[in-house]
């Protein structure tokens, strides 16, 4: 009650953990943790308060009274609407996904058609470069030799194209994510990966861009007296209205388009099994870590692939799929332990070394891949979402190899940043960007294969690996895209802070293919990651970032 009392803005958030009351039996505790059983000491009120508090209180009192309703606008949606995280992998407490109050990235609009135009070439250009095992295996050569990590993905991919059913490797389906930034000086977006393992946030990212609608709508001060507290904000018309305001966070059914996916390769695999699928049907199994703690993104494209389409979607770590499933060595069919055939595995996992703690981690991912089940992705696809393969593309000529001289290639090559491969070092050309490089490290980002944030190198620890005496063919140098910098509201844990933001921009492409026979090929929604300009990585779950949506002008 004494901090209630004392510091502004936590009286409101114990009237709305009050409003809120219990959500299927689950009381909202004023700390913003959604809990079962959650006592007083893991109750944070105080503290978070207290700091949210000092964080907005240097904004005059008007903009500090808006900013506090629209925090808890979004502390009620994010509650009610599932934008929810587990807070920590080993609690039963659930907080919402860090957010920002606002759309963070103002995009024109042009530039944005232009990169979605694109999501289906990628997608594309995916297919075809997971169909070339000479290729794919040709260019990750060094990389494999350098990097443990990437020598054991090909030697079960090696297994799979060796094995007794070579065909089931062209199963695929894809929620693939291309990934851009701003590029200051060119007033392009340029692209920063191409995202085909556990391609996260598209379920909660869809109700985000309909969060931000709400809000534009609703908070008339938004489009008339207090245009600049976000970044969009200025680009409105003076006399804007909520409808047009709302129309520039662009919407798409990303969870439909995501679960329809599934629910079409659930219904090829019936229809090749026919009369011999068991009594059981099939489902869709989502490989998941065994320390998740983004699981509410991930469950509601379970409960929405039942609720549409009546497909069951089972969760399984890879070491569950080892000790629990089997797989036909006369028909290649994955069965569970009840006995229900999978037609579907699709990974929120398996694209970290930390993922595979033992040979039976690696054993499952195989008799994964040598199953008749589509693979979301399939190890190739993976493959080809790696960093050197990203290099390699956008080398002269090696694009146009897969996609042809037309102007296809050239719209997915005018968003490509500037990449060189660290697997020559004699090269001249080679030699004289690293020296460049190590005069200039702010300029450039070293990459290593590897996926999920926290693993790339910058700066000082860019210019010490490249003056070192290691191996770094298994690296990328990238050119780093400087983007402009916007004041953003970011709240985290119930924490609000105004910052100096940058934000990158994510493109869904869905796709389905079955050796080479295109089902589904379709560009989807869009998803933003706002970070601290003072942080050179972006990951949500693993604390750098916020999620957030464009804003067109």
């Amino acid at each position: 009650r004494k901090a209630s009392m004392e510091a502004p803005g936590v009286r409101g958030k114990l009237h709305e953990a009050k409003r809120i009351g219990s959500v299927r039996g689950r009381r909202f505790c004023p700390c913003q943790s959604l809990t079962i059983g959650h006592s007083r000491r893991h109750c944070r009120m105080v503290a978070s308060g207290a700091a949210a508090a000092s964080s907005v209180g240097g904004a005059p009192g008007e903009e500090a009274s808006f900013i506090s309703a629209l925090k808890s606008e979004v502390l009620t949606y994010t509650a009610m609407n599932g934008l929810l995280m587990l807070e920590s992998s080993d609690e039963v407490g659930l907080v919402h996904v860090p957010v920002s109050l606002l759309p963070a990235m103002a995009v024109p609009r042009g530039l944005f058609e232009e990169v979605r135009a694109l999501a289906e070439p990628f997608n594309v250009l995916v297919e075809r470069f997971a169909s070339d095992p000479v290729a794919i295996k040709e260019t990750l050569a060094a990389a494999a030799k350098q990097d443990e990590f990437t020598r054991d993905l090909i030697r079960v991919y090696d297994a799979v194209l060796g094995g007794p059913r070579p065909s089931v490797a062209r199963k695929n389906l894809a929620v693939n994510r291309s990934d851009y930034m701003m590029d200051q000086q060119s007033q392009r977006l340029l692209q920063v990966e191409l995202n085909t393992i556990s391609s996260s946030f598209g379920a909660q990212s869809t109700i985000l861009a309909q969060m931000h609608r709400q809000i534009l709508g609703k908070f008339d001060f938004l489009r008339q007296s207090h245009r600049g507290l976000w970044p969009g904000g200025s680009l409105l018309e003076e006399s804007e209205d909520a409808a047009s305001a709302q129309s520039r966070v662009p919407y798409q059914d990303t969870i439909g388009d995501i679960v329809d996916a599934f629910a079409a390769a659930a219904g090829e695999y019936r229809g090749s099994r026919g009369s011999a699928l068991g009594p059981g049907g099939a489902v869709v199994l989502m490989v998941v870590q065994d320390d998740e703690r983004n699981v509410m993104d991930q469950q509601i494209l379970e409960q929405e692939l039942w609720r549409r389409h009546g497909v069951r979607m089972e969760r399984r770590t890879l070491a569950q799929v080892a000790e629990e499933a089997t797989l036909g060595e006369a028909d290649g069919i994955l069965r569970l332990g009840d006995g229900r055939e999978v037609a579907v595995s699709y990974l929120r996992a398996g694209y970290s070394p930390a993922d595979y703690k033992g040979a039976e981690e690696w054993e499952a991912r195989l008799m994964l891949e040598q199953s008749e089940a589509f693979k979301c992705p399939s190890i190739a696809y993976q493959l080809v979402g790696s960093k050197k393969i990203q290099q390699y593309l956008a080398e002269e000529g090696a694009l146009e190899r897969f996609m042809g001289k037309g102007e296809e290639s050239a719209s997915l090559r005018r968003c490509f940043a500037s990449l060189w491969g660290l697997e020559d070092l004699g090269d001249p050309k080679t030699k004289e960007v690293i020296d460049h490089a190590k005069k200039n490290p702010h300029l450039y980002v070293l990459k290593p294969q590897r996926e999920g944030g926290g693993n790339n190198l910058y700066d000082e620890e860019l210019r010490e690996a490249l003056e070192g005496e290691g191996d770094l063919s298994a690296y990328i140098l990238m050119q780093r895209i400087v983007s402009p910098m916007h004041k953003s509201y970011l709240l985290r844990k119930g924490e609000c802070v105004n910052a100096d933001t940058l934000s990158e921009l994510g493109i869904y492409g869905v796709y389905l293919c079955d050796n080479g026979r295109e089902i589904i090929n379709k560009c989807s929604g869009a998803l933003v990651r706002t970070k601290l300009a003072s942080s050179n990585e972006g990951g949500v779950t693993a604390g750098f970032s916020c999620l957030s949506t464009p804003i067109l002008h």
